[in-house]
């Protein structure tokens, strides 16, 4: 039998006789008198041909996705990585390759497979949880403090107003948020969120 096919039966000669390696398998080898002459692809690959005869039949899974699956036969056994996640490996094997967004950022895309899809929490907002999947984990800083940077990923990047000017507003992303005390009163707390 040429590559890609075996015959495991005895008194049979023909080359109609002989079976394809099925699909998401492989065999370089000729005569091949068994169906374990054909090679599984690896985990992070897969094959839709039947009868393929060299390794480069198995096909990566994508950037973004990972299979932990040998010998996989179809493209849907690749798995998305999580939302909150990205991986920039073709033919990963295991989700262990869906590196998280870092604290600041966050993604719903499942299946990303750039950082450039981690997206920046807003100024005046920050995220302190790596691998963030949705917007609502940026967290507002508090009434009295403001932050005019992307990304961030502590409270300590919100800055207090500083003592003479208040904000009621939580998620200010500008000192501009700060305002003057009315006059006739003064305040020599730093972060003051009330008026009175």
């Amino acid at each position: 039998c040429v590559a890609g096919k075996y015959l495991d039966e005895t008194g049979k000669g023909l080359e109609s006789d002989c079976k394809l390696c099925p699909e998401g398998k492989w065999s370089a080898q000729v005569g091949a008198d068994q169906a374990s002459n054909c090679i599984d692809c690896v985990a992070g690959k897969y094959s839709t041909r039947a009868g393929a005869d060299a390794v480069g039949t198995c096909i990566d899974c994508v950037a973004g996705t990972y299979s932990t699956t040998a010998g996989a036969d179809a493209v849907g056994t690749c798995i998305d990585c999580d939302a909150g996640k990205y991986s920039t490996t073709a033919g990963a094997d295991a989700n262990t390759a869906c590196i998280d967004c870092v604290a600041g950022k966050y993604s719903t895309a499942a299946g990303a497979d750039a950082v450039g899809t981690c997206i920046d929490c807003v100024a005046g907002t920050y995220s302190t949880t790596a691998g963030a999947d949705a917007v609502g984990t940026c967290i507002d800083c508090d009434a009295g403090k403001y932050s005019s940077t992307e990304g961030s990923a502590t409270a300590s990047d919100c800055i207090e107003c500083v003592a003479g000017k208040y904000s009621t507003a939580a998620g200010a992303d500008a000192n501009t948020a700060c305002i003057d005390c009315v006059a006739g009163k003064f305040s020599t707390a730093a972060g003051a969120d009330a008026i009175g």
